[in-house]
């Protein structure tokens, strides 16, 4: 568990009083951080959060999950040490997880579980918290945390705000991530109310307790800047404050300066921001084409961090524009109101909620070339005052502590308690398959001999296995006492999917987990399956697999700690078209599942059975959530099914899955996304 630093007594900048409910332990989850990162809303938001909150008397964390390393002599750092927030740089590019886009939740998701947080709070971009929220909704774990998602800017709302499309696997898996920790979270914040408009109105669904808190950005020791208006100076220079990519406006910005209404004025041009959409060269070639003589008048500052902008813009005398298309609550804006600094906007996004009534009009204009060059013209030469902002320190720290203080807090269950006895009224079946492996089907029967929860049905289904070592293996496992009950069946060859199928039609149990003779179940397979298939109400609960090689023997329970793993995410249906995004066949199903679509396919030689069941039941509508943990051992083998079959043949049988959902005129569409996804990088 991580060192815990003991907060410090250190009086906030408001005037209202500290904690007045009891201190509690906080861990902010973020990929950006002050001191590792020289600028970006999430980390400013973050650090600035931290600060006020371990000043406030709540014991903070953060765990910073980002490349760049934390600068400890970096004044951002320092402060954070000094007022009692724990800095934990976790590194979330460790451990064999595949595919790697769950790299990250997972690693998250196995540090925080050994933490004893109140309150974790992640930021939503690329769902960070996806599989720690999945483990909540299946009983694995954080019973007595509160899970909450500060709405910085999801990637479905990027997506839009920079004109692009969904162009790969990776995006439509943080679609997933991102939408399914909105929707599972216990508590939703956002530094705007247009932002949580936005996200109903698109669709996702929120906790009922969303709530938006503007940020918290006053945790520096300076003072707000006393500004003279006798002493402004006249705007001479225009900086465009922000990365320099469409959502931030830098198209709309350059329209503007390069329009017909500013031809012959006399200004400067300053890009105040990093590289994203676009660079300097393509900026200085867009200028070039259109007005060669402003060339020389264009300077960029793309190196500076929260503090440096800030200095400049004060010492330049510079009017900020920041031409956002949309945006949330950006930090820049409130940047501006605290220091005094002048700036233009646009009525998009949260941005008018940040500024006071009385000078919305006069520094917000509509985002469209023609409405900024016009307001800039009238601008130019002339004086130009600082915005007042619609919120100040002390209302907005108190909206602050008034929400924790207003946050469930879970009863601290007894571990004794936490262990008590499943109760449900659902009867489980397991169904292991088989084929001339006598030697690894002891090994599964005896995994699954081991097993916390042992009130179940085993059917063991021969597929046709000729050997007379096979049958006296099979015999011998009928003639043993089980802490289960067996049934054996033995069928003539017909493939695995037919094997299944035979055991799910000789049970009438309402639970039915699949398990192949040659992998190993975990001790709390059966058990953790069915708490999860209750807790979430899911159809389906598939989970991850750790694999191992050695064609003969059991593995070794030491090489967890190091083995490969392969996860899933349980979705999206658009996902699932190109790669098995739902899980292996070992997972629990609702008999509802095969009644609603059916068993696994049959077809000889054809393999992924379990990636088509998945798929249908997919698009049938029925729900599907996969555990950010292994419950079983995959062996691995040269020989296997996967490895041994067509892969074209096998999904194909996939994709008429979809396509048989479409119009025939629009069938092929499948094969077009089949080929575009298959460029992507998700494995």
């Amino acid at each position: 568990m991580a060192s815990r630093c003991p907060a410090a007594l250190v009086r906030p900048h408001f005037s209202g009083s500290l904690v007045t409910g009891p201190s509690l332990r906080i861990c902010l989850v973020a990929s950006e951080l002050l001191g590792a990162h020289k600028n970006g809303g999430i980390g400013t938001a973050t650090t600035h959060l931290a600060l006020f909150l371990a000043r406030s008397g709540h014991r903070v964390t953060v765990l910073y999950t980002g490349a760049a390393a934390i600068d400890y002599m970096d004044v951002w750092p320092k402060r954070c040490i000094s007022a009692g927030v724990s800095l934990i740089h976790l590194d979330a590019r460790r451990g064999e997880m595949h595919p790697v886009l769950l790299r990250e939740t997972c690693v998250i998701f196995e540090h925080l579980r050994t933490r004893d947080d109140d309150l974790v709070l992640f930021q939503d971009w690329e769902g960070p918290a996806f599989s720690s929220i999945v483990a909540k909704r299946t009983g694995l774990a954080f019973a007595q945390t509160v899970l909450g998602i500060f709405a910085h800017g999801p990637t479905a709302w990027l997506l839009g705000a920079n004109q692009m499309l969904v162009r790969d696997q990776r995006t439509l898996a943080q679609l997933h991530t991102e939408g399914e920790a909105f929707s599972g979270a216990d508590v939703v914040v956002s530094p705007s109310r247009y932002m949580l408009d936005w996200l109903r109105t698109s669709g996702q669904v929120l906790p009922p307790n969303s709530t938006a808190l503007p940020l918290y950005l006053w945790s520096d020791p300076e003072d707000i800047a006393q500004v003279d208006p006798s002493g402004l100076s006249s705007v001479n220079t225009l900086a465009f404050f922000g990365r320099l990519e469409t959502r931030k406006g830098v198209d709309l910005f350059l329209e503007a300066i390069l329009s017909e209404q500013l031809t012959g004025s006399d200004f400067d041009v300053v890009f105040l921001g990093k590289p994203a959409s676009h660079t300097p060269d393509m900026i200085r070639g867009i200028v070039g084409q259109r007005r060669p003589d402003l060339l020389p008048r264009i300077s960029f500052e793309t190196d500076l961090d929260t503090d440096g902008a800030q200095r400049f813009l004060r010492e330049s005398g510079a009017l900020a524009v920041i031409p956002s298309l949309t945006d949330n609550a950006p930090c820049v804006i409130s940047e501006c109101l605290r220091k005094g600094i002048p700036f233009l906007s646009t009525l998009s996004g949260g941005i008018p909620e940040l500024i006071s009534a009385v000078d919305v009009e006069r520094v917000l204009v509509e985002p469209r070339p023609a409405s900024l060059a016009k307001r800039l013209a009238s601008l130019l030469g002339q004086p130009f005052a600082p915005a007042q902002a619609a919120y100040h320190e002390p209302e907005v720290a108190r909206s602050w502590l008034s929400w924790l203080d207003g946050l469930p807090r879970p009863r601290r269950t007894p571990v004794s308690d936490a262990k008590a006895e499943r109760r449900h009224e659902d009867r489980i079946a397991v169904i292991v398959t088989h084929y001339e492996r006598p030697v690894l089907l002891n090994q599964a029967l005896e995994a699954l001999a081991a097993q916390t929860y042992t009130d179940f049905d085993l059917i063991l289904v021969d597929d046709g296995s000729p050997s007379l070592e096979a049958e006296r293996g099979l015999a011998a496992a009928e003639n043993r006492l089980w802490p289960f009950r067996l049934k054996v069946m033995r069928e003539t060859n017909r493939y695995l999917g037919a094997a299944r199928n035979a055991g799910l039609r000789s049970t009438d149990a309402e639970r039915l987990i699949f398990m192949d003779d040659d992998n190993l179940a975990f001790p709390d397979l059966v058990e953790t399956l069915d708490r999860a298939m209750t807790m979430s109400q899911a159809d389906i609960v598939t989970c991850q697999m750790a694999l191992f090689r050695n064609p003969l023997h059991p593995a070794d329970p030491a090489e967890l700690l190091t083995t490969d793993r392969w996860g899933f995410l349980g979705g999206p249906l658009e996902l699932g078209l190109s790669i098995n995004c739902f899980g292996d066949a070992t997972g629990i199903y609702r008999r509802e599942v095969f009644e609603g679509i059916g068993p696994f396919h049959e077809e000889h030689g054809v393999g992924f059975e379990d990636w088509h069941l998945h798929a249908r039941a997919a698009l049938a509508g029925f729900k599907t959530v996969s555990l950010p943990v292994p419950l079983f051992w995959y062996r691995r083998l040269p020989t296997g099914m996967s490895v041994s079959t067509n892969l074209f043949a096998n999904t194909a049988k996939i994709w008429r899955a979809y396509a048989d959902q479409l119009p025939p005129g629009l069938q092929r569409l499948v094969d077009l996304s089949v080929r575009n996804a298959l460029t992507g990088d998700l494995a």
